[in-house]
């Protein structure tokens, strides 16, 4: 028994110490790289995203890390920074890729890069830097210089015609190496062409035609470089920003966090899939962009915002029936084409008001439809272990984590019973109530104690019809029932919003 809890006790230490040991590490790459852009002059502000109170470095502009949250790259090209590199930068251990080519930079190359032992790639090219030494190799070794053939003979021992015939032989050996590789190469690169073509670096794929010529270039500088100003929504996936790329054409650019999702030619290929995928409440996927180090999609912007912040500040055009109605039935109608006129059907996992956006008009769009298949099997962006969003989740998908078109009914009826209430799906107001209290919960007791006009948000009750409200409630509840058999299809919803007619207000 002592030895059992003996190696217990030393099993908890040691996770203790690698617990602190990557967190010192993680609050060191951080500090590297603030003591980076401290070196730097950034008068474009193209790094504030490189914030000290962000809790992840991670998510920094041309910053990429590995699943240990360690900082594997380091892009910044035609950033326009000016200053020196900080020898700091010879901390940043696990460091594989470093590129700062193309700006204003001077000084000298500090000595500590030479010394990153897994740095493959450096460029440093197009900038103002005092070298003082050749840039040979990685590692900083110079090279020897050229001793006259009389002395290469003396220190070798080899005269001049041979080691003429080992060089001859060793470029010989060398050539057919190289034409093996670039064989077997193009052999592997035109098999993989034939499952998807892969998006070179840099590039835009674009699935629209009558858009704007959009790079790379130009679409991350209308970010403001991923800034926070420009940050308009955080969810699961990523960050999304507001991008004007001219005075006409702004464009909402979601940044996905890069290493969180399954191999590139898979990526590619279920991104290209979603093309075809287009529907009058659906946001519009114009183009994406995928590479190693950075990946974001490209959609239409929607002035309206999202339904959360509708919910949140309620005003009076919230408690207009008819607008609350059109955006209950745009979002069954996205759901029923997802789910019933796309082959193979498209689950979206991931239904809730944040999710669905608003134009001037309060037309709703539903976005992030196609994502969560994007993600690998051990991949989640939730603390539910699922896709989806605690509190909208299906009681049957959190349990076996086994998916149907049922789970987005489920999710659709949360959304529409927080559409017409005060309530979120897990309201504060719950705490008091036992654990599993939700919004589902409330509606049902307060349907049972009679006070069905309780349900509602503030002065709807009042402007009716009661009726149509009452129709709505029950059809609320009914997509959130256990029972699978007995939710409705998103068909069927649609169906049932279309029989009520708010135009006879």
């Amino acid at each position: 028994m002592k030895k059992t809890l003996l190696s217990l006790f030393l099993l908890l230490l040691n996770l203790f110490a690698f617990s602190s040991s990557r967190k010192l590490k993680l609050f060191h790459d951080q500090t590297v790289l603030l003591e980076l852009k401290s070196s730097f002059s950034d008068p474009h502000g193209v790094l504030s995203s490189w914030d000290p109170n962000t809790s992840n470095h991670c998510s920094w502009f041309g910053v990429s890390c590995n699943t240990d949250l360690r900082v594997v790259s380091l892009i910044l090209d035609e950033a326009r920074l000016g200053g020196e590199i900080s020898p700091a930068v010879g901390s940043l251990s696990e460091i594989r890729v470093l590129s700062l080519a193309f700006n204003n930079l001077g000084g000298q190359v500090p000595n500590e890069i030479w010394g990153l032992k897994r740095l493959q790639i450096l460029d440093l090219q197009g900038n103002d830097f005092r070298v003082q030494r050749k840039l040979t190799s990685l590692n900083g070794e110079e090279e020897e210089e050229e001793s006259p053939s009389s002395e290469s003979s003396d220190k070798t021992g080899l005269y001049p015609i041979e080691i003429a015939s080992i060089v001859s032989a060793s470029v010989i050996v060398f050539v057919l190496l190289v034409l093996v590789l670039l064989f077997i190469y193009t052999r592997k690169r035109k098999r993989n062409s034939q499952v998807v073509q892969v998006v070179e670096p840099k590039e835009i794929k674009v699935f629209v035609d009558d858009v704007i010529p959009l790079t790379y270039e130009s679409i991350v500088r209308a970010t403001g470089y991923f800034s926070n100003s420009n940050c308009i929504g955080h969810g699961g996936f990523g960050s999304t920003y507001r991008a004007q790329v001219s005075p006409n054409n702004v464009f909402a650019v979601k940044r996905l966090s890069v290493g969180r999702f399954q191999g590139d030619q898979q990526f590619h290929a279920e991104i290209s899939a979603l093309e075809t995928v287009r529907h009058q409440n659906l946001v519009v996927l114009v183009g994406y962009h995928a590479s190693e180090t950075e990946m974001f999609l490209i959609y239409n912007y929607l002035s309206g915002g999202n339904l959360e912040d509708f919910i949140k500040e309620r005003s009076k055009p919230a408690l207009d029936w008819k607008i609350l109605h059109k955006i209950a039935l745009d979002v069954a109608r996205a759901l029923a084409y997802l789910h019933d006129q796309c082959s193979p059907k498209v689950l979206h996992r991931d239904i809730k008001p944040s999710n669905i956006l608003l134009d001037e008009s309060h037309n709703a769009y539903l976005s992030d439809f196609g994502l969560s298949k994007l993600l690998g099997a051990s991949q989640s962006h939730v603390t539910t272990g699922v896709a989806g969003t605690f509190g909208y989740v299906a009681p049957e998908y959190a349990m076996t984590c086994r998916v149907s078109e049922k789970a987005d009914v489920y999710s659709y009826g949360i959304v529409v019973l927080e559409l017409i209430s005060d309530k979120r799906a897990l309201d504060p107001s719950f705490s008091s109530h036992e654990n599993g209290f939700n919004i589902v919960s409330w509606a049902h007791m307060m349907l049972s104690q009679g006070k069905a006009k309780e349900v509602f948000t503030r002065g709807l009750w009042e402007t009716g019809p009661q009726d149509d409200l009452v129709e709505v409630l029950h059809l609320a509840l009914k997509c959130t029932v256990d029972s699978l058999s007995i939710r409705p299809t998103m068909k069927q919803a649609v169906k049932q919003l279309k029989r009520i007619h708010p135009s006879r207000l």
